[in-house]
C-alpha cells in the first residue's frame, strides 16, 4: 500500500490502460490512478507474473490462497515503470491465465 513509493518508479513518459475503461498517460495524469486503489480494500496484491511477463496478482483479501480474481500487467523501461495494463474491469481475462506468484 506504498503508492507514493510506486509514483517515484513511473517513468515521465508512463502509460495506463484500465482495460474497458480507460487509458492515461503521462506521469501526472497516471499518478492519480494510485488514489483509486488507495480507497478501496478490495484488493491483495502479490507479485508475480502472468504468462512470463512482470505484473501483479490481485485477490480477495478474505481468501488469500484462491486464484487471482484480476491481474496488472507491468512494463519496465531503464528501471522505471513505463506501462501499466489493469484488468480490474475486464476479470475473465484471468480465466486460465498461466499465473506464478514470487
Amino acid at each position: 500500500r506504498d503508492f507514493d513509493a510506486v509514483r517515484d518508479m513511473l517513468a515521465d513518459g508512463v502509460r495506463l490502460e484500465l482495460v474497458a475503461r480507460a487509458r492515461l498517460s503521462g506521469r501526472k495524469e497516471v499518478a492519480t490512478y494510485f488514489g483509486n486503489y488507495s480507497r478501496v480494500r478490495d484488493w491483495h496484491f502479490q507479485p508475480g507474473f502472468v504468462e512470463d511477463r512482470p505484473a501483479i496478482l490481485v485477490r480477495d483479501p478474505n481468501d488469500p490462497t484462491a486464484a487471482p480474481a484480476y491481474f496488472i500487467l507491468l512494463g519496465w523501461q531503464g528501471g522505471k515503470l513505463a506501462a501499466i495494463r489493469d484488468f480490474r474491469h475486464a476479470r475473465y481475462v484471468a480465466d486460465g491465465a498461466e499465473t506464478f506468484v514470487l
